[in-house]
């Protein structure tokens, strides 16, 4: 029994050891398939596309076009270092580098990886562009309903004056079986005129109310002026918010890099556009019809990556805008007070082209959010209006004991050492527990006003 054992495992072990070799095979085949992707993106994506030319060639065929001008063993070897291959006097690497203008940065790869990549190449497909059918949907829905209530309102007139005329004409039958004259047929303006003197103590009082609906109906139209919340203008470039501070993460400063050390936050130049947009030419949702907008203003032409030196400046449309009586400082908003931007912009990871944020966007950023939350200003002012400063200096605290602590000579540490030299003062500032910026100055007039 025993040795009918042992006979069998020794007939099955060159069929185990051939079955374990072929499924290990097989699986580092699918796993090079698997894997290419991956390491396309980490060894080749900054500079190649598998389809398009970009920084250097596109790498589809690239194999075979080796193999046609070259030899496959030399392919491998440009991959790995593309300098030895020219030093070795390759005709076909020496014009690669010609037309190119420099040598392909050398790759820490194996065959296999290699060969991974490549087929990952060979399968690539562009993705589609998904297209959006609900857009425009809200302003259309909006005019139906706007022209369901014109036709309504008239609806009501036609009935008024219809059913005042048939009045008219029943009184008049019936003076004529009475054998009464019949009345003149008065006109809409003395019916009126009659109606309103019969009634004249109603009319008095109704009058009187509708003078008071009026006057503050035109005083609430008063406060609107110069309210600005939800303005969101059409801009030259269909820009998406959501897409680069939200899907990608790009951090507001590192396009707006003038808010740290300006008043003002600065508009994107079209050169830290082409930063990505050099190599990346089509949008997820748009195509290459807005990304070709910049290549205009940049004066780039993406088939031969040149620069023609012929610019379209972009007309973007200012959404923020102040009255010029009005200071503001972003630097001293962002550096000395470390204010988020989203506490007076919002959560524009959410939002497509910018706009002026309402009194309740703003209160709903920092309800997942620590950095807002703890300022605990919540607004009741439109945005942008001077009520909305005020209720934003009288709220927001200062810790300039902290300030203190970590530098002692900064703007609060100075102030924390005045403060500690009147003991009265700080008493009094610390009634509440906090010390706001309306009581450091940020209520006096000529901070804010030229």
């Amino acid at each position: 029994m025993k040795i009918s054992n042992l006979f069998i495992l020794k007939s099955f072990r060159p069929l185990s050891m051939a079955t374990l070799l072929f499924l290990s095979l097989g699986y580092n085949v699918h796993a090079n398939a698997q894997d290419g992707e991956k390491l396309f993106q980490q060894n080749c994506a900054s500079c190649h596309k598998p389809d398009k030319d970009m920084t250097g060639p596109a790498l589809k065929g690239a194999r075979q076009r080796w193999i046609d001008n070259s030899t496959e063993d030399n392919f491998y070897a440009w991959v790995r270092n593309s300098g030895n291959v020219i030093a070795s006097g390759d005709s076909y690497a020496k014009g690669l580098f010609a037309k190119w203008k420099t040598a392909m940065t050398p790759q820490n790869l194996d065959n296999a990886q290699i060969d991974a990549i490549f087929e990952y190449v060979e399968t690539y497909t562009p993705p589609v562009a998904p297209t959006d059918t609900k857009e425009g949907n809200g302003a259309v829905e909006e005019e139906s309903s706007s022209m369901i209530w014109w036709l309504i309102a008239a609806g009501l007139l036609v009935i008024i004056f219809t059913v005042g005329g048939a009045k008219g004409q029943l009184a008049n039958i019936a003076r004529k079986q009475d054998g009464l004259a019949e009345l003149p047929e008065d006109s809409i303006g003395q019916s009126a005129r009659r109606w309103a003197w019969t009634n004249r103590g109603w009319v008095g009082v109704s009058a009187f109310i509708l003078m008071i609906i009026l006057l503050v109906a035109g005083m609430w139209d008063l406060m609107e002026i110069g309210v600005y919340e939800n303005y969101k203008p059409e801009q030259p470039i269909a820009y998406s918010h959501k897409l680069h501070a939200g899907d990608l993460g790009i951090d507001c400063k590192y396009c707006h890099n003038s808010v740290t050390k300006s008043k003002h936050a600065g508009i994107p130049t079209v050169n830290v556009c082409m930063n990505c947009h050099r190599a990346v030419d089509e949008g997820t949702t748009t195509g290459k019809t807005e990304i070709a907008k910049i290549y205009d203003a940049a004066g780039f032409d993406p088939t031969t990556m040149t620069y023609s030196g012929i610019e379209k400046p972009i007309k973007w449309v200012k959404v923020h805008n102040l009255p010029d009586h009005v200071y503001f400082n972003h630097s001293q908003h962002v550096v000395v007070g470390g204010l988020d931007c989203k506490a007076c912009h919002g959560d524009m990871k959410k939002e497509t082209v910018a706009r002026v944020m309402t009194t309740q966007d703003l209160n709903n950023v920092g309800v997942n959010d620590d950095s807002i939350e703890e300022n605990g200003v919540k607004f009741t002012r439109p945005t942008l209006t001077m009520g909305w400063c005020i209720e934003c200096h009288q709220k927001s605290s200062i810790d300039i004991a902290g300030a203190a602590q970590n530098n002692p000579d900064s703007y609060y540490g100075i102030i924390h050492k005045r403060l500690l030299s009147d003991q009265r003062t700080y008493k009094k500032y610390l009634e509440d527990d906090m010390v706001s910026v309306a009581e450091l100055g940020g209520m006096e007039c000529a901070k804010c006003h030229y």
